[in-house]
Protein backbone atom coordinates (compact mmCIF):
# COMPACT_ATOMS: atom_id res chain seq x y z
CA UNK A 1 0.00 0.00 0.00
CA UNK A 2 3.09 2.04 0.64
CA UNK A 3 5.56 2.44 -2.00
CA UNK A 4 8.51 5.57 -2.64
CA UNK A 5 10.20 4.67 -6.50
CA UNK A 6 12.22 6.89 -8.36
CA UNK A 7 11.41 8.09 -11.55
CA UNK A 8 13.96 10.08 -12.65
CA UNK A 9 17.31 10.70 -11.97
CA UNK A 10 19.14 14.40 -12.87
CA UNK A 11 22.80 13.58 -14.91
CA UNK A 12 23.92 17.03 -13.24
CA UNK A 13 22.85 16.94 -9.50
CA UNK A 14 21.02 15.08 -6.76
CA UNK A 15 17.95 15.82 -7.71
CA UNK A 16 15.07 13.51 -8.77
CA UNK A 17 11.39 13.10 -9.70
CA UNK A 18 9.71 9.97 -7.61
CA UNK A 19 6.46 8.87 -6.43
CA UNK A 20 5.12 8.09 -3.22
CA UNK A 21 2.21 6.06 -3.21
CA UNK A 22 -0.09 6.20 -0.06
CA UNK A 23 -3.62 4.51 1.01
CA UNK A 24 -4.77 7.91 -0.17
CA UNK A 25 -3.23 8.57 -2.81
CA UNK A 26 0.20 9.40 -4.94
CA UNK A 27 2.89 12.70 -4.70
CA UNK A 28 4.88 12.95 -7.35
CA UNK A 29 7.85 14.62 -5.63
CA UNK A 30 9.54 17.16 -5.22
CA UNK A 31 6.78 17.93 -3.22
CA UNK A 32 5.99 20.81 -0.98
CA UNK A 33 3.28 19.82 2.30
CA UNK A 34 1.56 23.21 3.24
CA UNK A 35 1.27 23.25 7.19
CA UNK A 36 -2.21 22.89 8.42
CA UNK A 37 -1.22 23.35 12.32
CA UNK A 38 -4.89 22.43 13.46
CA UNK A 39 -5.74 19.96 10.68
CA UNK A 40 -7.01 22.78 8.10
CA UNK A 41 -4.95 25.54 6.15
CA UNK A 42 -4.53 28.39 7.80
CA UNK A 43 -6.89 31.26 5.35
CA UNK A 44 -9.90 29.30 5.70
CA UNK A 45 -9.30 26.65 2.48
CA UNK A 46 -12.27 24.35 2.24
CA UNK A 47 -11.33 20.79 0.91
CA UNK A 48 -12.35 21.76 -3.10
CA UNK A 49 -10.46 24.73 -3.15
CA UNK A 50 -6.84 23.17 -1.73
CA UNK A 51 -7.27 20.91 -4.70
CA UNK A 52 -7.67 23.99 -7.29
CA UNK A 53 -4.40 24.93 -6.00
CA UNK A 54 -2.62 21.80 -6.93
CA UNK A 55 -0.67 20.76 -3.66
CA UNK A 56 -0.34 17.00 -3.03
CA UNK A 57 -0.78 16.63 0.34
CA UNK A 58 -0.41 18.80 4.08
CA UNK A 59 1.46 18.04 7.79
CA UNK A 60 -0.82 19.00 10.48
CA UNK A 61 0.90 19.27 13.89
CA UNK A 62 0.41 16.50 16.45
CA UNK A 63 1.98 18.87 19.32
CA UNK A 64 -1.56 21.24 19.39
CA UNK A 65 -4.18 18.43 19.09
CA UNK A 66 -2.17 17.24 22.57
CA UNK A 67 -2.09 20.56 23.93
CA UNK A 68 -5.97 20.90 23.17
CA UNK A 69 -6.54 17.67 24.28
CA UNK A 70 -8.06 16.54 21.47
CA UNK A 71 -7.12 13.14 20.41
CA UNK A 72 -9.04 10.95 21.46
CA UNK A 73 -12.42 12.74 19.60
CA UNK A 74 -10.76 12.81 16.37
CA UNK A 75 -9.59 8.90 16.86
CA UNK A 76 -13.65 8.25 17.45
CA UNK A 77 -13.98 10.29 14.66
CA UNK A 78 -12.01 8.20 12.51
CA UNK A 79 -8.63 9.68 12.09
CA UNK A 80 -7.68 13.30 10.46
CA UNK A 81 -8.90 11.92 7.24
CA UNK A 82 -12.68 11.67 8.28
CA UNK A 83 -12.60 14.48 10.79
CA UNK A 84 -11.15 17.18 8.60
CA UNK A 85 -12.85 15.54 5.19
CA UNK A 86 -9.36 15.80 3.82
CA UNK A 87 -8.72 12.31 1.54
CA UNK A 88 -5.38 13.55 0.60
CA UNK A 89 -2.11 12.17 2.10
CA UNK A 90 -1.03 13.59 6.00
CA UNK A 91 2.06 13.67 7.34
CA UNK A 92 2.10 14.25 11.36
CA UNK A 93 4.83 15.77 13.27
CA UNK A 94 6.37 14.51 16.72
CA UNK A 95 6.01 17.30 18.65
CA UNK A 96 10.16 17.74 18.56
CA UNK A 97 9.91 21.24 16.99
CA UNK A 98 7.24 22.53 18.93
CA UNK A 99 9.21 21.53 22.50
CA UNK A 100 11.98 23.32 20.69
CA UNK A 101 9.97 26.65 20.33
CA UNK A 102 8.70 26.47 23.68
CA UNK A 103 12.06 26.09 25.30
CA UNK A 104 15.31 27.37 23.90
CA UNK A 105 13.59 29.17 20.50
CA UNK A 106 11.04 30.71 22.53
CA UNK A 107 13.66 32.58 24.59
CA UNK A 108 16.03 34.40 21.88
CA UNK A 109 13.67 33.89 19.21
CA UNK A 110 15.65 31.79 17.33
CA UNK A 111 15.00 29.63 14.34
CA UNK A 112 16.13 26.87 12.27
CA UNK A 113 18.71 28.93 10.60
CA UNK A 114 20.25 31.55 13.49
CA UNK A 115 19.97 34.48 11.46
CA UNK A 116 16.52 34.65 11.34
CA UNK A 117 16.93 36.26 14.73
CA UNK A 118 14.56 39.22 14.71
CA UNK A 119 16.57 42.65 14.49
CA UNK A 120 14.43 43.81 18.62
CA UNK A 121 16.28 40.20 19.64
CA UNK A 122 19.58 41.44 18.94
CA UNK A 123 19.49 44.97 20.25
CA UNK A 124 17.87 42.90 23.66
CA UNK A 125 20.36 43.60 26.85
CA UNK A 126 21.37 40.04 28.31
CA UNK A 127 19.32 41.23 31.42
CA UNK A 128 16.37 41.34 29.39
CA UNK A 129 17.07 38.52 27.63
CA UNK A 130 17.60 36.62 30.92
CA UNK A 131 14.01 38.33 31.67
CA UNK A 132 13.10 36.56 29.11
CA UNK A 133 13.95 33.69 29.13
CA UNK A 134 13.02 32.74 32.59
CA UNK A 135 9.28 34.34 31.46
CA UNK A 136 8.76 31.98 28.38
CA UNK A 137 10.91 28.91 28.95
CA UNK A 138 7.91 26.80 29.31
CA UNK A 139 9.76 23.42 28.90
CA UNK A 140 10.09 21.67 32.59
CA UNK A 141 12.04 18.79 32.02
CA UNK A 142 14.24 16.85 28.98
CA UNK A 143 15.66 13.94 29.96
CA UNK A 144 15.88 10.12 28.12
CA UNK A 145 12.75 9.23 29.32
CA UNK A 146 10.90 11.83 27.95
CA UNK A 147 9.92 15.92 27.94
CA UNK A 148 7.62 17.88 30.47
CA UNK A 149 6.64 21.02 29.30
CA UNK A 150 3.86 23.53 30.38
CA UNK A 151 0.53 24.01 27.56
CA UNK A 152 1.20 27.37 26.31
CA UNK A 153 -2.66 27.76 26.52
CA UNK A 154 -3.24 27.10 29.82
CA UNK A 155 -0.49 26.11 31.70
CA UNK A 156 -1.57 22.57 32.89
CA UNK A 157 2.02 19.98 32.81
CA UNK A 158 1.86 17.51 29.84
CA UNK A 159 4.60 14.92 29.26
CA UNK A 160 5.61 13.59 26.13
CA UNK A 161 7.60 10.06 25.88
CA UNK A 162 8.16 8.39 22.76
CA UNK A 163 5.74 5.70 23.22
CA UNK A 164 2.90 8.98 23.69
CA UNK A 165 4.42 10.52 20.76
CA UNK A 166 3.65 7.30 18.64
CA UNK A 167 0.22 6.61 19.69
CA UNK A 168 -0.51 10.45 19.51
CA UNK A 169 0.53 10.54 15.68
CA UNK A 170 -1.39 6.61 15.55
CA UNK A 171 -4.81 7.79 17.31
CA UNK A 172 -4.72 11.02 14.80
CA UNK A 173 -4.54 8.54 11.76
CA UNK A 174 -2.08 10.26 9.30
CA UNK A 175 -0.22 8.33 6.45
CA UNK A 176 3.49 9.28 7.44
CA UNK A 177 4.37 9.99 11.75
CA UNK A 178 7.48 11.21 12.73
CA UNK A 179 10.10 10.08 15.70
CA UNK A 180 9.90 12.27 18.46
CA UNK A 181 14.15 13.86 18.82
CA UNK A 182 15.10 16.30 20.40
CA UNK A 183 15.77 19.21 17.95
CA UNK A 184 18.96 21.71 19.17
CA UNK A 185 19.47 25.39 18.43
CA UNK A 186 22.18 27.34 15.85
CA UNK A 187 24.00 28.12 18.92
CA UNK A 188 24.38 24.39 20.94
CA UNK A 189 27.60 23.48 21.18
CA UNK A 190 29.51 19.98 20.47
CA UNK A 191 28.70 18.70 23.53
CA UNK A 192 25.29 19.58 24.61
CA UNK A 193 24.27 18.59 20.77
CA UNK A 194 25.85 15.13 20.83
CA UNK A 195 23.70 14.59 24.38
CA UNK A 196 20.80 15.73 22.42
CA UNK A 197 22.11 13.45 19.38
CA UNK A 198 22.02 10.73 22.03
CA UNK A 199 18.45 11.19 23.58
CA UNK A 200 17.13 11.30 19.59
CA UNK A 201 18.36 8.40 19.16
CA UNK A 202 16.88 6.55 21.88
CA UNK A 203 13.79 8.20 21.73
CA UNK A 204 14.20 6.81 17.94
CA UNK A 205 14.15 2.80 19.09
CA UNK A 206 11.52 3.30 21.74
CA UNK A 207 8.69 4.94 19.29
CA UNK A 208 9.55 2.46 16.17
CA UNK A 209 9.40 -0.65 19.32
CA UNK A 210 5.59 0.86 20.03
CA UNK A 211 4.78 0.80 16.34
CA UNK A 212 5.98 -2.42 16.13
CA UNK A 213 3.55 -3.32 19.05
CA UNK A 214 0.27 -3.02 16.67
CA UNK A 215 -0.38 -5.38 13.96
CA UNK A 216 -0.32 -4.96 10.57
CA UNK A 217 -0.17 -1.24 11.02
CA UNK A 218 2.14 -0.87 8.24
CA UNK A 219 -0.46 -0.94 5.88
CA UNK A 220 -2.23 2.50 7.03
CA UNK A 221 1.42 4.48 8.68
CA UNK A 222 4.75 4.19 7.66
CA UNK A 223 7.30 6.22 9.87
CA UNK A 224 10.09 8.84 8.44
CA UNK A 225 13.29 8.92 10.93
CA UNK A 226 14.90 12.27 11.34
CA UNK A 227 18.61 13.14 11.30
CA UNK A 228 19.89 15.47 13.93
CA UNK A 229 23.76 16.66 14.77
CA UNK A 230 22.90 19.91 14.70
CA UNK A 231 26.01 21.83 12.94
CA UNK A 232 28.63 19.61 13.66
CA UNK A 233 30.12 16.98 10.61
CA UNK A 234 30.96 13.57 12.47
CA UNK A 235 27.34 14.06 14.39
CA UNK A 236 25.22 14.99 11.50
CA UNK A 237 27.63 11.40 9.74
CA UNK A 238 26.66 9.72 12.86
CA UNK A 239 22.75 9.83 12.98
CA UNK A 240 22.33 9.51 8.92
CA UNK A 241 24.30 6.32 9.93
CA UNK A 242 22.16 5.44 12.74
CA UNK A 243 19.01 6.78 10.95
CA UNK A 244 19.75 4.11 7.66
CA UNK A 245 19.39 1.35 9.82
CA UNK A 246 16.44 2.03 11.18
CA UNK A 247 13.09 0.40 9.89
CA UNK A 248 11.55 3.40 8.49
CA UNK A 249 10.10 4.36 5.12
CA UNK A 250 11.72 8.07 5.11
CA UNK A 251 14.25 10.00 5.75
CA UNK A 252 13.77 13.65 7.12
CA UNK A 253 16.84 16.02 8.47
CA UNK A 254 15.95 18.31 11.29
CA UNK A 255 17.69 20.16 13.73
CA UNK A 256 19.77 23.60 13.25
CA UNK A 257 20.61 23.76 10.26
CA UNK A 258 23.45 26.78 11.09
CA UNK A 259 23.62 30.11 11.36
CA UNK A 260 23.00 31.48 7.82
CA UNK A 261 21.90 29.30 4.48
CA UNK A 262 25.52 28.58 3.55
CA UNK A 263 26.07 26.82 6.45
CA UNK A 264 22.34 24.71 5.37
CA UNK A 265 23.88 23.58 2.41
CA UNK A 266 27.16 22.71 3.91
CA UNK A 267 25.29 20.17 6.18
CA UNK A 268 23.26 18.77 3.80
CA UNK A 269 26.11 18.15 1.58
CA UNK A 270 27.80 16.48 4.67
CA UNK A 271 25.02 14.47 5.45
CA UNK A 272 24.51 12.95 1.30
CA UNK A 273 27.51 11.55 2.24
CA UNK A 274 25.86 8.63 3.91
CA UNK A 275 21.95 8.85 3.94
CA UNK A 276 20.38 6.40 2.11
CA UNK A 277 19.06 7.84 -1.36
CA UNK A 278 16.43 5.13 -2.33
CA UNK A 279 13.95 6.54 0.69
CA UNK A 280 12.77 10.16 0.03
CA UNK A 281 14.01 12.72 2.48
CA UNK A 282 12.46 15.55 3.52
CA UNK A 283 14.02 18.47 4.97
CA UNK A 284 11.97 19.92 8.01
CA UNK A 285 10.62 23.81 8.55
CA UNK A 286 12.41 24.42 5.15
CA UNK A 287 10.41 25.97 2.28
CA UNK A 288 11.79 29.80 0.64
CA UNK A 289 11.22 29.86 -2.97
CA UNK A 290 14.47 31.27 -3.73
CA UNK A 291 16.20 28.01 -2.15
CA UNK A 292 13.90 25.24 -3.51
CA UNK A 293 15.83 24.71 -6.60
CA UNK A 294 19.13 24.61 -5.38
CA UNK A 295 17.85 22.35 -2.26
CA UNK A 296 16.38 19.49 -4.96
CA UNK A 297 19.86 19.60 -6.57
CA UNK A 298 21.05 18.53 -3.24
CA UNK A 299 18.36 15.09 -3.13
CA UNK A 300 15.60 16.94 -1.63
CA UNK A 301 12.08 15.63 -2.45
CA UNK A 302 9.72 17.09 0.09
CA UNK A 303 9.36 20.57 1.52
CA UNK A 304 7.21 21.61 4.37
CA UNK A 305 6.76 25.49 5.62
CA UNK A 306 3.79 28.17 6.63
CA UNK A 307 6.11 30.86 4.23
CA UNK A 308 3.09 30.88 1.72
CA UNK A 309 -0.13 30.79 3.98
CA UNK A 310 1.70 33.20 6.76
CA UNK A 311 2.67 36.07 3.85
CA UNK A 312 -1.38 35.82 2.41
CA UNK A 313 -2.35 36.59 5.42
CA UNK A 314 -0.29 39.55 6.11
CA UNK A 315 -1.21 41.21 2.49
CA UNK A 316 1.73 39.54 0.38
CA UNK A 317 1.14 37.91 -2.96
CA UNK A 318 4.25 35.93 -4.56
CA UNK A 319 4.89 36.51 -8.23
CA UNK A 320 7.95 35.75 -10.34
CA UNK A 321 10.67 38.24 -9.24
CA UNK A 322 9.78 37.74 -5.01
CA UNK A 323 6.06 39.39 -3.69
CA UNK A 324 4.26 42.34 -3.85
CA UNK A 325 2.69 43.68 -0.53
CA UNK A 326 -0.80 44.32 -1.78
CA UNK A 327 -1.43 46.78 1.27
CA UNK A 328 0.73 49.43 -0.47
CA UNK A 329 -1.40 52.42 -1.40
CA UNK A 330 -0.19 52.24 -4.89
CA UNK A 331 -2.39 48.92 -5.64
CA UNK A 332 -5.40 50.98 -4.22
CA UNK A 333 -6.05 51.68 -8.24
CA UNK A 334 -4.78 48.47 -9.63
CA UNK A 335 -7.83 46.77 -11.53
CA UNK A 336 -5.43 43.46 -12.83
CA UNK A 337 -4.68 40.58 -11.30
CA UNK A 338 -1.83 39.60 -9.29
CA UNK A 339 -0.47 37.73 -12.25
CA UNK A 340 -1.79 37.96 -15.75
CA UNK A 341 -0.33 34.28 -16.51
CA UNK A 342 -1.65 32.79 -13.33
CA UNK A 343 -4.61 30.65 -13.65
CA UNK A 344 -5.46 30.24 -9.98
CA UNK A 345 -9.42 31.17 -8.90
CA UNK A 346 -8.26 34.46 -7.61
CA UNK A 347 -6.40 36.13 -10.25
CA UNK A 348 -9.01 34.60 -12.49
CA UNK A 349 -11.81 36.51 -10.49
CA UNK A 350 -10.57 39.22 -8.53
CA UNK A 351 -8.10 42.02 -9.25
CA UNK A 352 -5.17 44.12 -6.74
CA UNK A 353 -7.55 46.57 -6.20
CA UNK A 354 -10.57 44.77 -4.54
CA UNK A 355 -8.40 42.69 -2.71
CA UNK A 356 -6.63 45.60 -1.20
CA UNK A 357 -9.50 47.06 -0.38
CA UNK A 358 -10.56 43.55 1.46
CA UNK A 359 -7.44 44.23 3.31
CA UNK A 360 -7.86 47.49 4.59
CA UNK A 361 -11.67 46.65 5.41
CA UNK A 362 -10.22 43.83 7.44
CA UNK A 363 -12.56 41.51 5.59
CA UNK A 364 -11.32 37.70 5.96
CA UNK A 365 -12.31 36.47 2.08
CA UNK A 366 -8.60 39.06 1.44
CA UNK A 367 -6.39 36.55 3.46
CA UNK A 368 -8.17 33.96 1.70
CA UNK A 369 -7.43 34.55 -2.03
CA UNK A 370 -4.17 35.40 -1.21
CA UNK A 371 -3.56 32.02 0.06
CA UNK A 372 -5.07 30.65 -2.78
CA UNK A 373 -3.57 32.37 -4.89
CA UNK A 374 0.29 31.27 -2.64
CA UNK A 375 -0.41 27.85 -2.79
CA UNK A 376 -1.05 27.56 -6.32
CA UNK A 377 1.79 29.66 -7.27
CA UNK A 378 3.58 27.55 -4.99
CA UNK A 379 2.91 24.19 -6.61
CA UNK A 380 3.36 26.02 -10.35
CA UNK A 381 7.37 26.47 -9.29
CA UNK A 382 7.66 23.10 -8.11
CA UNK A 383 5.59 21.73 -11.06
CA UNK A 384 8.58 23.64 -13.67
CA UNK A 385 11.51 22.22 -11.45
CA UNK A 386 9.79 18.81 -11.76
CA UNK A 387 9.33 19.43 -15.76
CA UNK A 388 13.27 20.84 -15.83
CA UNK A 389 14.40 17.29 -14.17
CA UNK A 390 12.42 15.17 -16.70
CA UNK A 391 13.87 17.46 -19.91
CA UNK A 392 17.30 17.05 -18.30
CA UNK A 393 17.44 20.56 -17.69
CA UNK A 394 18.31 20.55 -13.89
Amino acid sequence: MFNFQIIKKSKKSLARIGKIKTPHGEIITPAFLPVATLGVIKGGLTFNEFLSTGVQAQITNSFHFLDLDYIDVIFKAGGLHKFFNFSKPIFTDSGGFQIFSLGRGNEFGLGKIASIFPEEQKKKSKNQLKSLQKRNNLIKKISEEGVWFLSPRNGRLIDLTPEKAFDVQNKLGADFIYVLDVCGTPLDDYFLTQKELEISHQWFNRFIAQYKKIKNIENKQQIFGIIQGGLFDDLRLKSAEFVNNLDVFGIAIGGALGKNKKDMFKILKVINKKIDFNRPHHLLGIGSLSDLENLIKQGIDLFDCVLPTRMARHGMALIKRGFIDIVRKKYQKKFEPIDKDCDCFTCKNYNLAQIYFLFKAKELLAGHLLTIHNLYFFEKVLQNIRNKILSNKI
